[in-house]
């Protein structure tokens, strides 16, 4: 009789319906684990990423401070904004109006004297003008 009594049990219609919805609950819940497990993974991929873009970009930090704490960078830095030299160097300066003419043309920084002067003069291969450097004309 107590095996009668089980088998009424597991074989009614409210037992099955509460089994059927204890698997749909576990199909649920099994289904928002995997999709929370598969953002989280997306978003730890992104941030090896940017880890990877900000070590990157610290490591060319770290190799601009160290350029800038350099003496060459110094040594650049009063030459081109203080104007400063070094015992024994000779600087010349080159007006920017003269760069800019022949830069303005087209032409190089000799050549646009000669057009002003009325000479239009044809472009000379590099080796005439070595031959004429030389040895003359």
């Amino acid at each position: 009789m107590p095996g009668n009594k089980f088998k009424r049990i597991f074989t009614s219609r409210f037992f099955l319906f509460a089994l059927l919805l204890a698997v749909i609950w576990t199909g649920i819940v099994l289904i928002n684990t995997h999709y929370k497990k598969n953002q989280l993974k997306s978003e730890v991929d992104n941030l090896k990423s940017e880890i990877e873009k900000i070590d990157k970009n610290n490591e060319e930090l770290a190799e601009l401070i160290n350029y800038f704490g350099s003496s060459d960078f110094l040594e650049k830095e009063a030459k081109e904004k203080l104007n400063l030299k070094k015992e024994g160097e000779n600087v010349i300066m080159v007006p920017k109006a003269a760069i800019s003419g022949a830069s303005d043309q087209g032409l190089p920084v000799g050549q646009d004297q000669a057009l002003e002067n009325g000479q239009a003069k044809s472009p000379e291969n590099n080796f005439i003008k070595w031959w004429q450097y030389f040895f003359g004309r």
